[in-house]
């Protein structure tokens, strides 16, 4: 209910304008019920981001090219909420939020594959880099500054992926099917 009431309001409005009580007054509920949910509504988009990941999780195997272009293609269906969503640029924006998503979970990969608990410093910034231009490319595709089907996009990313990530991706791919 929330989600499609913000999907709603930032139709007309930008998520900096957007207030909780605003929020859920139109979805008729009091604060507290969001409050019990999501921290604050940077937390609503995050979590809308994970349900359109999870849905790409339960028909593609994570980690491989496929599940990539599944996951970009569910962001196209919403590109206009999350084209006005990356225009946040706060502590808590969905930015930040992939960012910090996509560094775990690329050194959650490189350390599985690589069987150790912390990471050197050229694997650890591995991480870091792929996934800053990776999400870097995503939003410049989601607002229109790089054309490409979803499938495209997750084709260019797993060619630009670095040699070790690549390998520890496919080794996580493998465990999960």
């Amino acid at each position: 209910m929330f989600a499609d009431e913000l999907a709603a309001m930032m139709a007309r409005t930008p998520l900096s304008k957007v207030r909780v009580a605003d929020l859920c007054a139109r979805c008729g509920v009091e604060r507290r019920v969001f409050y019990y949910h999501f921290k604050d509504k940077y937390d609503l988009v995050a979590w809308m981001f994970e349900q359109d990941r999870a849905a790409a999780a339960e028909t593609c195997v994570p980690y491989t090219q496929e599940f990539y272009a599944e996951a970009h293609r569910l962001l196209w269906v919403r590109r206009d909420f999350y084209r006005r969503a990356f225009e946040e640029d706060t502590q808590n924006s969905i930015e930040r939020y992939l960012l910090q998503l996509s560094v775990e979970a690329n050194e959650a990969a490189l350390k599985r594959h690589l069987g150790v608990a912390k990471l050197a410093r050229e694997h650890a910034f591995e991480a870091r880099h792929f996934a800053h231009g990776n999400v870097g490319c995503v939003i410049d595709w989601m607002r229109g500054s790089f054309a490409a089907t979803p499938e495209q996009l997750a084709a260019f990313m797993f060619m630009c992926m670095p040699q070790t990530l690549r390998a520890a991706y496919d080794t996580l791919a493998n465990s999960k099917r």
